[in-house]
C-alpha cells in the first residue's frame, strides 16, 4: 500500500498494528498474563502469573547472567504494548493538520516534508523501517 511520505501517519498506523498482532500472539491462550522472571541457581525463565513459563536457555543468546535480559522482556510484556500502543494511538489522533496547515495541537505550521516535532517523535524508533522518511528526523 503506497503511504504518504509527507505524514508519518500512515507508516505509523502500520507499524503500530503490526506490534499489536505480535502482542495478541504473545498471549494467545494467556489472556490477563503478566510476565515476571523467576531465577535460582539453576535456571532462570520468563514466567506469566498464569503460571506459565518459558524456558529458554540464555545462554544461547550469550547471556552470561540471564535475569537482567529476562527482566527487561518481562517488563515489556504484552500486556504493556498494548497500553503503550493505545496512548501512542491517542497522540497520533491528537496531531492531526488542521485545513490551514498546522497541527490542531501544538500549531506547528507543517512544511512540505515536515510534520509536527511530536509525530516525528513517535516515528524516530521507525527509522530503520523502508516507510520512514529522513526527513522526520527530529
Amino acid at each position: 500500500m503506497p503511504h504518504d511520505r509527507r505524514d508519518p501517519r500512515t507508516v505509523l498506523h502500520a507499524r503500530f498494528q503490526e506490534e499489536e498482532r505480535v502482542a495478541r500472539d504473545a498471549i494467545t491462550g494467556a489472556p490477563g498474563a503478566v510476565w515476571g522472571v523467576m531465577a535460582d541457581e539453576i535456571e532462570q525463565v520468563l514466567t506469566s502469573w498464569d503460571g506459565g513459563t518459558t524456558h529458554t536457555p540464555m545462554v544461547q543468546f550469550g547471556a552470561e547472567d540471564p535475569v537482567p535480559l529476562l527482566t527487561h522482556v518481562a517488563r515489556h510484556d504484552p500486556a504493556r504494548v498494548l497500553c503503550e500502543l493505545q496512548a501512542k494511538r491517542a497522540l497520533l489522533e491528537e496531531h492531526r493538520m488542521r485545513d490551514d496547515g498546522t497541527c490542531r495541537t501544538c500549531r506547528e505550521a507543517a512544511c512540505p516534508r515536515s510534520p509536527c516535532t511530536t509525530l516525528r517523535l513517535l516515528a524516530v524508533p521507525y527509522a530503520g523501517h523502508p516507510g520512514y522518511d529522513d526527513s522526520w528526523r527530529p
